[in-house]
């Protein structure tokens, strides 16, 4: 064994420790039972937001509101289908969590999960509809916080599957233990069992929902989102500060906390600013931001997404030997090629994975690092001109910059160096030979 491989060989050691505690086992379940979901409703979503908006890649390449017949009718037959998959994807985190840990302590698995699941959505219950049930202009407020419920609360469902499977599998066992000592009080159902324990719980989640609902409107998740918004927005044009906001949101998307910065930046201040002066000049070359958030992060440091999953897919078709990581890379490159990357997240996973977390947040690092210095050093323009979210990533600075091959070809330089830092960790999970870890 070489000195250069001995750090990866024990990160990959590392990592079957991990992947032995009871927790993580029942999270890469969970995850593995949402893939799918996740999957449908991301493909709709590509289709939906890249050529079906007015603002999508492919709608405004190919014009399709010219030739497309009901076109209406079509946003809303995919609306309906994202919606009704969206809303359900972190309860179904929540339930499997719950039930795979129950599984892990021999308890009722069934009930623990379902009690997992009420325990979620009695946290995300929205108060506000409570007190009012119509807005001012006589619109129904939603029951739920229907954002918690997508991919946006995969992190809150974790870790109430896991402290209800703990705590509900406990709380049964002892009850069971306790009608055993006490045999005067009479035997112990099954209903009974359940009930007390399930009471329990939504008693205390409902405190806590009730609670927080008086510091935010967007419950416990909302509370957890607004924080962290709070602590890595605004980074300014300080490079360094650009660096460290794109390092802990991708630090941020490994846990499951999806999107807690918002790196679209066409309608911030400073992108209008830029715009309006390529407008002026006709250049986007001594634009007054060339180093922002948008310039850099935007352009270079997340094709396909956060942590540049495009890339993590061209290396894993390169280097990995795992068929199950490969399927999961054909499975999810066209959503990634459009910026979604949530079914690569769940499907390898990616999330709480100690080999991938490493290149998740070096590789955009490098990227960021790279273009700041080509444009500090006047070698490409800054991107100044808007491009819709779903344009593919190495597409996005060469169109933001009005079509500078300059641009385009930094793009793939970035491309290929992250492919190049995540192919030692994919060639590194080729060690777990033919165990089937993804979904």
């Amino acid at each position: 064994m070489t000195g250069k491989r001995q750090p990866l060989r024990g990160l990959w050691r590392l990592n079957q420790r991990i992947e032995q505690w009871r927790a993580m086992r029942a999270i890469k379940e969970a995850f593995r039972v949402a893939y799918p979901f996740i999957l449908v409703m991301t493909l709709i979503d590509v289709i939906g937001q890249s050529l079906l908006t007015n603002n999508g890649f492919f709608f405004q390449i190919y014009h399709v509101g010219s030739w497309l017949p009901g076109l209406d009718l079509w946003r809303q037959l995919f609306q309906v289908i994202s919606l009704v998959i969206n809303g359900i994807v972190a309860v179904m985190v929540a339930f499997t969590t719950g039930h795979y840990l129950a599984r892990t302590y021999r308890g009722d698995a069934l009930a623990v999960g379902v009690m997992s699941a009420l325990a979620f959505l009695t946290l995300n219950v929205n108060y506000e509809a409570l007190n009012t049930p119509t807005r001012g202009n006589g619109d129904a407020i939603p029951q739920f916080m229907e954002n918690n419920l997508g991919p946006q609360g995969i992190f809150l469902a974790v870790v109430v599957g896991l402290v209800v499977g703990w705590f509900g599998c406990h709380l049964m066992g002892w009850l069971g233990k306790w009608a055993l000592k006490h045999p005067q009080w009479g035997q112990l159902s099954w209903t009974s069992r359940v009930a007390w324990p399930l009471l329990i719980v939504l008693a205390i989640t409902t405190g806590l929902g009730y609670g927080l609902s008086w510091l935010n409107d967007g419950g416990l998740n909302g509370l957890v989102y607004q924080g962290l918004n709070a602590m890595v927005t605004n980074p300014g044009h300080q490079g360094v500060m650009i660096l460290a906001v794109t390092a802990i949101n991708n630090g941020l998307w490994w846990l499951g906390l999806i999107g807690p910065v918002s790196l679209a930046g066409n309608s911030s201040v400073t992108s209008l600013q830029n715009l309006a002066y390529a407008v002026q000049h006709g250049s986007g070359w001594h634009a007054p931001n060339p180093v922002t958030l948008h310039t850099l992060g935007d352009a270079y440091a997340n094709f396909g997404g956060a942590g540049m999953t495009l890339a993590l897919l061209l290396a894993i078709w390169l280097g990995s030997k795992q068929a199950s990581y490969r399927r999961v890379a054909n499975q999810t490159f066209l959503p990634n090629l459009v910026n979604l990357n949530e079914p690569t997240l769940l499907g390898l996973p990616l999330l709480f994975n100690p080999i991938l977390l490493i290149p998740f947040i070096v590789a955009p690092a490098v990227n960021i690092i790279v273009a700041w210095c080509a444009i500090t050093w006047k070698l490409v323009p800054p991107i100044v001109y808007p491009v819709p979210r779903t344009t593919p990533g190495p597409l996005i600075a060469y169109l933001g910059t009005g079509g500078d091959w300059r641009a385009l070809l930094l793009s793939l330089i970035c491309l290929a160096l992250s492919v190049a830092i995540y192919l030692p960790f994919v060639r590194l999970s080729n060690l777990a030979g033919g165990e089937d870890h993804a979904a």
